[in-house]
């Protein structure tokens, strides 16, 4: 019986970057022993971005064609991606357009503003240790300029109480020494030019229930 061997064509999309930019956040002396970014390295052409992150072990998150929304981070930038067809933007970026008459077209780059306006948020009274004295958490999905969707993350510089749908927001950065990347190198805070309505029921009820995580968190400190 004559044996054929098939070989498969694989076809490469694109070329293996060469990473270049190396960064370290982790001191030579501390193990960790939970969830931690501890470093990053970026292309020589500055469109690919790996990230390493610490989970008991190493672990490498390689974000492929999103990378400019990460590399942004560093940068002090909010970037999105533009349906180049219909003119649909979103931040959390998409590479391709889903509306299904673009038949999943590529996006393009484009740099957001440095606004947004709140679309739902809740308030965290209980969280992981790492967490535990900053509570209570405003978290909100804000809207970054006109983008189709939202976007997770703290709002700081407010009762949790005053919260209010569609409030106008700041996106604030990290100091530039500080950012490693991640969505956590900025925050949401109120726009200047806001100032929260008066006191009312809702508001009093929210009040009620975050007062003893005030009080818990307190302790905590003192201990």
């Amino acid at each position: 019986m004559e044996v054929v061997t098939v070989m498969k064509n694989k076809k490469k999309f694109a070329q293996e970057p060469n990473f270049v930019e190396k960064k370290t956040y982790r001191p030579n002396d501390v193990k960790e022993t939970g969830l931690a970014f501890i470093g990053h390295e970026i292309s020589e052409d500055g469109e690919a971005m790996n990230q390493f992150l610490h989970y008991d072990q190493l672990y490498t998150i390689r974000h492929g064609w999103n990378s400019k929304f990460f590399k942004g981070l560093i940068e002090g930038k909010i970037m999105g991606t533009k349906c180049p067809k219909c003119g649909d933007v979103w931040v959390p970026v998409r590479t391709h357009c889903w509306n299904l008459d673009c038949n999943l077209e590529k996006t393009e780059w484009l740099e957001m503003p440095l606004t947004a306006k709140v679309h739902t948020w809740t308030i965290a009274g209980w969280s992981g240790r790492s967490s535990l004295k900053r509570l209570p958490i405003v978290l909100v999905y804000a809207v970054i300029g006109d983008s189709k969707v939202a976007i997770a993350n703290e709002l700081h510089g407010i009762d949790p109480w005053d919260v209010e749908f569609e409030m106008p927001l700041k996106i604030v950065f990290k100091p530039k020494e500080e950012r490693i990347g991640a969505v956590t190198d900025f925050h949401f805070e109120p726009a200047d030019s806001w100032s929260p309505s008066p006191m009312n029921e809702e508001k009093e009820r929210i009040k009620k229930l975050v007062e003893p995580v005030y009080k818990w968190v307190k302790t905590m400190k003192q201990g």
